[in-house]
């Protein structure tokens, strides 16, 4: 991996932990998602637009983004039912870790990408930190603790989110060869907002007047960030590795789980931070395995 794909990476994963902390502060998190969706939809299609009029996508694009939208529904849905269930600290962690255990293995066999022993070992790194988050005490109640964890079912809900993660990498890796990544993004939130309207203006429609009107910064911050961490990993992904960029996205996980265990006040801080040193060392590794 370059050092300007891992900056582009780093920056994404600042975006994107700050944006699940702002949804798992929701009383909502079904409803400011949608709301959030909205306010990215009106910031980015324009730029999308004007992308699209100087570089057309290729035919073909349509399905692309038809399917990575059903793909992103699905995991703001299952992100959504794991933070009404689960602590940020713990969904966060699970759910990319789940898809960055499966991206590097999907990669390899559908993209045909190598993946070196330097960077597998950096990647089984990374792992071991996750797992570590995942855990809760020490010696035997860190491993009761995490069996513990994965039984629960927000642990569930976030663990199927990692598998859409993992779908939806790999999909809209071969995406990009098709149209660009702010097309992609603009059509993925908006494409969001749409579908899911009517479910926001009749079941959801107080919370979501709620969530507007009593944290309308939040929701302003999240439908700007949110894209732009997505956007950010799209772009790194026209020069580098999936199997690279994807596991160095995850230095996210270091910054929910200090905004979990600290504004938040969620237990266990001292596994979550030990975790969280392995993963800081684990995505260097990747930087300097390529």
């Amino acid at each position: 991996m370059t050092i300007l794909a891992l900056l582009l990476v780093i920056a994404s994963a600042f975006a994107h932990a700050t944006w699940n902390f702002l949804a798992k502060a929701s009383r909502n998190p079904h409803a400011f998602t949608w709301a959030f969706n909205a306010v990215a939809a009106l910031v980015y299609t324009p730029i999308a637009v004007i992308a699209a009029r100087s570089a057309p996508p290729a035919p073909g694009a349509f399905l692309f983004i038809s399917v990575t939208v059903a793909l992103h529904i699905c995991y703001f849905g299952l992100l959504g039912a794991s933070y009404a269930r689960a602590d940020l600290s713990i969904v966060y962690p699970f759910a990319r870790g789940t898809g960055l255990v499966l991206i590097p293995i999907g990669a390899t066999l559908m993209l045909g990408e190598h993946l070196s022993a330097a960077g597998a070992a950096a990647i089984g790194i990374i792992v071991l930190g996750i797992l570590t988050i995942h855990s809760r005490g020490s010696g035997r109640a860190a491993l009761k603790g995490l069996i513990h964890s994965v039984r629960e079912r927000g642990s569930h809900l976030a663990a199927l989110t990692g598998v859409i993660i993992a779908a939806y990498s790999l999909w809209d890796k071969n995406a990009l060869s098709y149209l660009s990544p702010v097309v992609l993004v603009a059509g993925i939130f908006t494409g969001q907002a749409l579908v899911n309207a009517p479910l926001a203006l009749t079941r959801w429609r107080q919370a979501v007047i709620r969530e507007i009107r009593e944290r309308p910064g939040a929701v302003i911050a999240a439908g700007i960030l949110a894209p732009l961490a997505y956007l950010l990993v799209l772009i790194a992904l026209t020069f580098s590795q999936i199997a690279y960029v994807a596991p160095a996205r995850e230095i996210g996980i270091v910054i929910g789980t200090a905004l979990g265990t600290t504004s938040l006040k969620e237990p266990h801080s001292i596994n979550r931070l030990i975790g969280s040193f392995l993963i800081v060392t684990g995505v260097f590794g990747l930087a300097a395995a390529h």
